[in-house]
């Protein structure tokens, strides 16, 4: 954990901005949109806030890219850049296939008995009410003339897996979910489709989760898992787990 680089932003960072940040502990995430292979590159948008309607540009240190290339065996830093209202990431085209970007960041909040957050420990923060590490990882893979067999990639902690590289309307789609590289069980994945703002809950068994695709547009595939046991005394209490990975009906 940068706690130093957390610190700094505690200073810095205006009182709304701080607000917006603090929101993952209700729900707020990151993702990758807009994807694009134009030229000798391949990059996505990283966003932040919830259910695809943005909050906020995140802070530098949630931006930590990779982004594994078609042969699946180099995982490369991504070049970032940012925006009004987002991220810019991207990676120079080295050949055609599937680009998997991922964005892997980690932060501490902590209320205190009056209801303000701090990002830190919590041995920096009086009266502790709650205290919990983040980690949210974006994933978005980007075909680029990709034929012939889908082979995933698959590097976080929670990951999400699907079995297709694109998504059809009419059709369903199954996933692996993994935690720790294992199946995970007992949670349910998140399905949102932002042009026609439905939401559905699939429960997630043995690792698999399958979606069915209704409607024509965005789709973020949203897995949630708090970790109680991950725990540091005087740091945090809890480690929760956002990853996302979104989808465009083609």
């Amino acid at each position: 954990m940068n706690y130093e680089e957390m610190d700094r932003l505690n200073r810095t960072l205006d009182e709304g901005s701080l607000e917006a940040l603090s929101k993952v502990y209700y729900g707020h995430e990151l993702w990758f949109e807009k994807p694009s292979s134009k030229g000798d590159k391949v990059s996505c948008h990283l966003m932040h806030g919830h259910n695809m309607s943005i909050d906020g540009v995140s802070p530098k240190m949630y931006v930590n890219s990779f982004i594994y290339t078609p042969d699946k065996k180099r995982k490369v830093k991504g070049d970032e850049k940012e925006g009004k209202e987002d991220w810019l990431v991207s990676t120079p085209r080295t050949a055609d296939g599937d680009y998997t970007f991922y964005i892997d960041s980690s932060s501490v909040w902590c209320k205190d008995a009056k209801g303000k957050w701090t990002m830190g420990p919590k041995s920096k923060v009086a009266k502790v009410a709650y205290s919990g590490a983040y980690q949210l990882v974006a994933k978005k893979i980007v075909p680029v003339n990709a034929k012939g067999d889908f082979k995933p990639s698959a590097h976080t902690t929670l990951d999400i897996i699907p079995s297709s590289r694109s998504i059809k309307v009419g059709e369903s789609i199954a996933f692996k979910v993994k935690y720790e590289k294992r199946n995970l069980t007992g949670v349910q994945m998140k399905a949102y489709c932002r042009e026609s703002k439905k939401e559905a809950l699939v429960d997630i068994v043995g690792g698999n989760a399958t979606v069915k695709i209704d409607s024509k547009g965005t789709w973020m595939f949203l897995v949630r898992y708090r970790d109680e046991s991950k725990k540091v005394s005087e740091e945090y209490d809890e480690t929760v787990f956002v990853t996302t990975l979104v989808m465009e009906t083609v």
